[in-house]
């Protein structure tokens, strides 16, 4: 897939969190995760970022590249996640889980993913 699919298809997973967090936050995510978004589709195209099992960016390889992206966008992914959680009443895990599947289906082909046993494949 194209880095310009690739770039349209991250601004969709942001604008699905805009619309289920809301609010201030909302905005702030929203625009850090937009800045952020080239240089983790970089990291991705690299081969070394992929996204694990449970939602978050974790590295494929032991090339710590970006590990300020990485860290910041993580941060941000849990405050989401945190604030869908107790907005629905389910647990922080159940939530990550959902999230993961979700982005499983929508990940780019070549990109990498975890398995839960905790092996990376290329999608």
């Amino acid at each position: 897939m194209d880095r310009r699919r690739l770039i349209c298809v991250g601004m969709l997973v942001i604008f699905s969190l805009v619309v289920f967090t809301g609010g201030a936050l909302a905005d702030d995510v929203k625009t850090r995760m937009k800045h952020r978004l080239p240089g983790i589709v970089k990291l991705k195209s690299q081969g070394l970022v992929g996204e694990d099992s449970r939602g978050y960016l974790a590295y494929v390889t032991t090339k710590k590249v970006g590990q300020s992206i990485i860290d910041a966008e993580n941060k941000d992914r849990k405050a989401v996640y945190s604030h869908i959680a107790k907005q629905q009443g389910v647990t922080l895990g159940k939530v990550e889980t959902l999230r993961a599947a979700q982005i499983v289906k929508k990940t780019n082909p070549g990109d990498f993913l975890q398995k839960p046993n905790g092996t990376w494949y290329k999608k």
